[in-house]
């Protein structure tokens, strides 16, 4: 070959290459949004920030104005899929060039041209009239500025919580939950096209668009939110959206491949950006109120362990950078969403707990993602975050996470694995790193009571009593929430019994019998936690909680008073003074019969059989037993599947709590009293329940009811 046509030939090569690496960045700039500088930058936006619910205030610094085409700098709202100004574009303001600018502009958050999602940008017009970006894109710095709602953030009676089986919220107050965790899936929520009416559908009005979602979904959650918010518990909603085919469009586009459990949210499209606005939107404004009629919620996790992003974020396959923007967009945007409407409102980052495991597939270190997380953030107009961790065992089916049997755990940030082991790494990392105010919830964990076929309660009940002791001895941790109420099957059969209930032969998630845990659980932040978990020290092998963690004291652990008296079967009693009437039905129908001075419950079938049910009242003005200290009622219990019945009877003080619990005889009248007399708290008693339940399980007919007298006081 001569050398002309050699260098025909590596021209021709050169152009191929050029026209090759020309489509590469044209698919990998539709597929990944630039949400980075779009320009090298004469200028600088300095602040964004609101400075009224409806005002935006946009400063900028142009060191060199001579620098700067023209005689004046214009400001434009860009989107987050908006590459460079479009031609088409309208400034939102223009101001002759200096080296200071201030520009302020309506925040419109009712209406499409609301630049609560926008992303700022100064520009300059070309001689040719285009425009130039010359600066960075900033989101607004403060969107909580706008919120309807301003309420303090609510304070938990303790850091105990648990993700709640929804057909047993009778059994959470029992087990004196204060935080729990909810599930919240798009897929679930939206409303299919035929719903999309008043008999199947809510309608919500969003930027002048009308969205439907489902209204038996709303009111799965209105029934859990309601009884949550009754019992004060601090509710985090996770937000997920998993696969639906009329729904793919609300996924981002490099992700749309169906088998993944839930994917990442589409921020790089208009239209889906919009319905994604208007869906958190919905579910803010719905249950943000300080009134809370629908219930309450005042965390909000976007996604679940997005580290793991094959499962629970796809996106496609993207290198950490691209991936971290892509999820920081959706978090923006979530966010924007939710503290514009309740500005105390927490956002989080979920993650697991492979700190720096690189030896899974479809995964990066929960550290790289957390860092790269924040990075991309920061790099638009930082805004607050939080994370959602989940310090599982390792391997998951060993409930001693102190022993460290895979050796994942070490005192180094190098460590493999952050679990509930080493938990002071993570909270001690994210407070030097990120500062004290990036709160930390353990929102997911679990042990196991069965362990390679043999019963390891005691073992899960350790656990459980340790890590919850760890949380509430850190202050930078706000929650310990346990994963399963209950058994789950699909779990079981992978070697994971996680719940406090076992599950019925045969059923995926129903309970059947308490395990050890269970009292454990319900005991650990009263009174009688080291009562009910000194057990666990012989188990871990320690010979106080206080040699064994750092900075407990036996009075950070008791935040409610939990009393017992006991249940006395009487034959008569003299009544000295009368109960207010207000009876409901606690986890049953109510039936009133005031010319009987009689109240009748009906069974709800539909609740799981072995949790209590029966009456409660709560006193507008509380009751002094001081003087009158005796309680009585007669009940009936029919209905029972064997011959005995439990019966609890319950009195609050507030959060303090004292307890009677006896059995009795099923099918006939049976007339009850208890001595509230040595109780401390018995001149402020705010609440009264009458409770049943099966005895060793055995469940109800059909037609089980409860019959109650209305109660008195005696002397």
């Amino acid at each position: 070959m001569n050398a002309v046509s050699n260098q025909t030939s590596q021209k021709r090569i050169r152009k191929i290459r050029h026209m090759i690496l020309l489509m590469l960045f044209f698919l990998v700039s539709v597929s990944i949004p630039r949400t980075t500088s779009l320009a090298a930058n004469t200028a600088s936006i300095t602040s964004c920030r609101l400075i009224s619910k409806k005002k935006v205030r946009v400063t900028a610094s142009i060191p060199k104005p001579k620098a700067v085409t023209g005689k004046k700098c214009y400001l434009f709202a860009l989107t987050l899929s908006d590459s460079k100004i479009s031609s088409k574009a309208i400034p939102l303001k223009s101001g002759n060039k200096a080296k200071k600018m201030t520009f302020t502009v309506p925040l419109n958050s009712s209406k499409s041209s609301s630049v609560l999602y926008s992303r700022f940008v100064l520009a300059q017009k070309n001689k040719n009239g285009s425009y130039k970006p010359i600066s960075n894109a900033v989101y607004l710095a403060n969107p909580q500025k706008a919120a309807q709602y301003k309420y303090s953030f609510p304070t938990a009676v303790s850091k105990k919580g648990l993700q709640i089986n929804a057909e047993m919220l009778e059994d959470a107050e029992e087990l004196n939950v204060h935080h729990a965790a909810i599930n919240m899936s798009f897929s679930d929520l939206i409303a299919l096209p035929s719903e999309q009416n008043t008999y199947s559908g809510i309608p919500y009005t969003y930027q002048k668009t009308t969205y439907w979602f489902r209204k038996g979904t709303i009111n799965y959650y209105d029934k859990q939110l309601i009884a949550l918010k009754k019992t004060n518990t601090t509710v985090s909603a996770i937000l997920l959206l998993g696969w639906r085919s009329d729904l793919t469009h609300l996924i981002y586009p490099s992700g749309r491949k169906e088998g993944h459990a839930y994917y990442a949210w589409n921020t790089a499209e208009a239209s889906a950006r919009k319905q994604l606005q208007a869906t958190v939107s919905f579910l803010a404004s719905r249950y943000t109120s300080k009134a809370a009629k629908n219930g309450q919620i005042v965390n909000w996790i976007i996604g679940n362990e997005v580290n793991d992003y094959k499962n629970y974020n796809y996106a496609g396959e993207k290198k950490l950078d691209q991936y971290a923007m892509i999820y920081a967009n959706a978090f923006r945007l979530a966010y924007n969403t939710i503290v514009s409407t309740y500005s105390n409102a927490r956002v989080y980052i979920s993650l697991n707990h492979l700190w720096n495991t690189n030896t899974v597939t479809g995964t990066f270190p929960a550290r790289k993602m957390l860092d790269a997380f924040a990075k991309a953030l920061s790099s638009q107009g930082n805004i607050s975050w939080n994370l959602a961790y989940h310090p599982y065992s390792s391997p998951l089916t060993e409930p001693k996470f102190w022993e460290n049997t895979n050796k994942q755990l070490t005192e180094s940030l190098t460590t493999p694995v952050i679990n509930m082991g080493n938990i002071s790494l993570l909270s001690s990392y994210i407070r030097k790193t990120y500062g004290k105010n990036t709160r930390i919830i353990l929102s997911e964990q679990g042990y196991t009571s069965v362990q390679n076929g043999k019963n390891v309660e005691k073992e899960q009940s350790a656990a459980i009593a340790y890590s919850y002791y760890l949380t509430e001895a850190d202050d930078m941790i706000d929650s310990f929430i346990m994963n399963r109420h209950v058994d789950n099957s699909i779990e079981t059969a992978q070697g994971l019994n996680l719940g406090l209930w076992t599950t019925s032969k045969g059923e995926r998630e129903s309970a059947d019998q308490k395990k050890d845990s269970w009292t454990v659980f319900k005991y650990m932040d009263t009174s009688q936690s080291k009562k009910v978990t000194s057990a666990a020290l012989d188990i871990i092998g320690a010979s106080s909680w206080k040699k064994l963690i750092k900075g407990f004291k036996a009075s950070l652990y008791s935040k409610i008073s939990a009393s017992t008296a006991k249940l006395n079967t009487v034959t008569g009693y003299t009544k000295s003074a009368d109960i207010p009437d207000g009876w409901s039905g606690y986890g049953a129908v109510l039936k009133l019969s005031k010319a009987e001075q009689k109240l009748t419950a009906a069974h709800d079938s539909q609740r799981n059989a072995n949790v209590v049910w029966g009456f409660s009242q709560e006193f507008k003005t509380a009751v002094d037993f001081t003087s009158d200290p005796l309680f009585f009622t007669t009940v009936t219990i029919s209905g029972a599947k064997k011959k005995n019945v439990t019966m609890k009877l319950k009195f609050y003080s507030g959060n303090n709590i004292l307890e009677s619990e006896g059995t009795i005889k099923a099918d006939q009248p049976v007339l009850l009293g208890v001595n509230l007399s040595k109780w401390k708290y018995k001149d402020n008693v705010t609440r009264i329940q009458v409770l049943t339940a099966p005895t060793n399980g055995g469940g109800w007919k059909k037609d089980a009811q409860f019959e109650m007298f209305f109660p008195v006081r005696g002397k």
